[in-house]
């Protein structure tokens, strides 16, 4: 009788550690984004297409200053009528605690184009989906460091 305890507690014990083990994790709190996560060169590849000229991609080069401004000194933009064409873009962005934002790109050729980005976890990625009315753009630049 005395062993048939011990094995049924034993046996209790079992299952409380492997219910323990399966039992859900609590979640980790994510990383928290300021204008200040996106600090450093970034480069990468569009692509998508316009209204206006159809298909497009288009490399850059960007530098964001943490602070909600960015420059883009080096722009090539292909398209199916024209191309390479280069330009320079001042840049304005905003970037939300869950790391989400806009930003706003005033190119040196006079167009001006809206996106909502995400940024990756300590900025070293940034997804790009441009949201201006004709346009189906979407490009990710990488920070260089």
């Amino acid at each position: 009788m005395k062993r048939l305890i011990a094995l049924i507690a034993l046996s209790l014990v079992g299952c409380a550690v492997i219910v323990g083990l399966l039992a859900p994790k609590p979640a980790q709190a994510a990383s928290s984004c300021t204008l200040a996560t996106l600090n450093d060169t970034y480069v990468g590849n569009f692509s998508g297409t316009t209204a206006t000229s159809g298909p497009v991609a288009f490399q850059a080069v960007v530098q964001f200053n943490g602070d909600g401004t960015a420059t883009a000194d080096s722009v090539t933009l292909m398209t199916q009528t024209a191309g390479p064409i280069t330009f320079t873009s001042n840049i304005t962005y905003t970037l939300s605690s869950n790391c989400s934002g806009t930003l706003t790109s005033v190119r040196s050729t006079g167009e001006t184009t809206h996106y909502v980005i995400v940024a990756a976890e300590k900025g070293s990625e940034i997804n790009l989906l441009a949201v201006d009315p004709g346009s189906v753009v979407t490009g990710t630049v990488k920070a260089t460091k």
